[in-house]
């Protein structure tokens, strides 16, 4: 338990001060006007774009949400995080003398956590007839807390203290894992209309992406047998887990190392389709210019995607432990101070085995992205009324990876070319349901999919938002700059 505490100590330093971005953003990545956005939930879904080209300069946001800690809808507020030297309001949990912002759910569920961090550099998208083609850049950073025990969850949080726990012994068989990854990506997109006949039209599209690791760390177990005896010793019968860390520290110092930008490389691939049932019969387009280009309305689209599948090889400053069912008895924990991560593996090694460097397997790790499938239904009600319904949910490459939560929403929408409002609804994990609002602007987007953490109206568990500043040039929109005629015109976006 301090051993994760240690750990995420050297983690919020790296990680707190990047900018924080939404994880589903349904208000603006669903939409006909969603470009380079729509990549995100299906690389062929640019090619359904009412505009050819699509040039986005900044996107931003945050996303948090968990089933552990929450803060009293009577303590928290939104506008507190503005107001400088603000002290959230702390409380006793009636043993020790530590006091805490949040409050625990105090049930025997596995807890989970889901943080999804990404700043959009500048992207854009271009149509071209059948085809279509995005550049996308970002940083990302993602991390996730899978079905860590009830039992592990309170000894992390309250302490070795929390004494309603001690002298109870706990055999946790059912696998867990935490993991976070920070990485640069580069990407480039490709979607081709593969059939175009009558009222049908189906697109496929496909993005790779260039990952660039700067921060990966994992640890994962696969059974933990122990007891807490009391608030400084613990006993562990068996422990069968292991654990990866390469993150910009000078692992002797623990001071902030910045020789190398980045510790690992790898490669991620986006995979996607799209059917559409159009209103009107298809049509060639024979085009001399861009903006001749015209748009097909449609009655109804289905898509699928496989998003975020690739992994990172972190080979820099990097280190694997495992410990391979072994026991190991620990006392005196109180007065365990660990100067440096070195020192803290290389007394896990010597507890274990009798040896420093022992639990030392490898210097290098393999880390795999938040893998989903993604299913879209999208259906046209009225001239500018639209509602979407779409399912996230998470598949796995490997057992080392960051995992991210399934997703259910519907979104209903209103779309203008110079307006949008989108009201999406979600279910989050399968138990939390969710209401967001979002509104754009021409080219401005801000929203978020969980308005409560903007109010206090119930307990605060997370948060999210998001933003995006985009330029854009319309379909069929040569006759605005121009006598000269443009085919289609009937086919103009509104």
């Amino acid at each position: 338990m301090w051993l994760y505490r240690y750990i995420l100590s050297i983690l919020l330093v790296i990680a707190v001060p990047a900018l924080s971005y939404g994880q589903s953003m349904y208000g603006m990545t669903l939409d006909n006007y969603a470009g380079v956005n729509n990549i995100g939930i299906n690389p062929s879904g640019i090619q359904n774009s009412k505009t050819w080209l699509d040039i986005q300069f900044l996107g931003a946001g945050q996303f948090i949400q968990n089933d552990y800690l929450y803060q009293q809808k009577s303590d928290y507020s939104f506008l507190h995080f503005f107001q400088g030297g603000y002290r959230w309001p702390t409380h006793s949990e009636g043993y020790g003398t530590e006091v805490r912002t949040f409050y625990h759910y105090d049930n025997l569920r596995p807890k989970n956590a889901y943080i999804s961090n990404q700043v959009l550099g500048p992207s854009a998208m271009l149509i071209w007839g059948r085809h279509a083609f995005a550049v996308t850049t970002s940083f990302r950073n993602v991390v996730s807390v899978h079905d860590m025990p009830y039992d592990l969850a309170n000894f992390f949080y309250l302490g070795l203290n929390y004494r309603p726990q001690q002298k109870i012994n706990y055999n946790d068989i059912r696998p867990f894992s935490f993991a976070q990854m920070a990485w640069a990506e580069i990407g480039l997109t490709y979607s081709y209309e593969v059939y175009g006949r009558g009222f049908n039209r189906i697109n496929a599209g496909i993005s790779v992406k260039r990952l660039l690791g700067y921060a990966g760390v994992y640890a994962r177990s696969s059974n933990v047998n122990y007891t807490v005896i009391d608030d400084s010793t613990m006993q562990i019968t068996n422990l069968n887990a292991e654990m990866g860390l390469s993150v910009p520290v000078n692992y002797n110092t623990n001071a902030i190392s910045g020789t190398n930008a980045f510790r690992g490389g790898g490669f991620g691939v986006d995979l996607g389709i799209t059917y559409t049932r159009l209103i009107k019969p298809h049509q060639e387009q024979y085009f001399t210019r861009f903006c001749e280009q015209h748009y097909e309305d449609y009655l109804y689209r289905v898509g699928l995607a496989l998003v975020d599948a690739g992994a990172i090889r972190f080979n820099s400053n990097a280190q694997k432990v495992a410990i391979d069912n072994r026991s190991s008895y620990w006392d005196q924990l109180t007065r365990i101070k660990f100067s440096s991560i070195n020192q803290m593996i290389d007394t896990i090694s010597i507890k274990f085995y009798g040896d420093r460097k022992a639990a030392r397997v490898a210097d290098k790790f393999t880390l795999w992205l938040p893998s989903v499938l993604s299913v879209q239904f999208d259906y046209h009600l009225t001239a500018f009324t639209y509602v979407n319904a779409s399912l996230i949910y998470p598949v796995s490459f490997s057992r080392i990876s960051v995992q991210r939560p399934a997703e259910l929403s519907l979104t209903p929408r209103y779309e203008r070319r110079w307006l949008e409002v989108s009201l999406p609804v979600s279910l989050y994990d399968w138990y939390l349901p969710r209401v967001g609002l979002a509104v754009r602007v021409y080219g401005v987007t801000l929203g978020c999919d969980k308005l409560g953490g903007f109010f206090n109206m119930s307990e605060f568990t997370g948060i999210d938002f998001y933003f995006a500043v985009k330029f854009f040039l319309d379909k069929g929109s040569c006759h605005e700059k121009s006598n000269k005629h443009c085919g289609n015109l009937e086919f103009h976006p509104s």
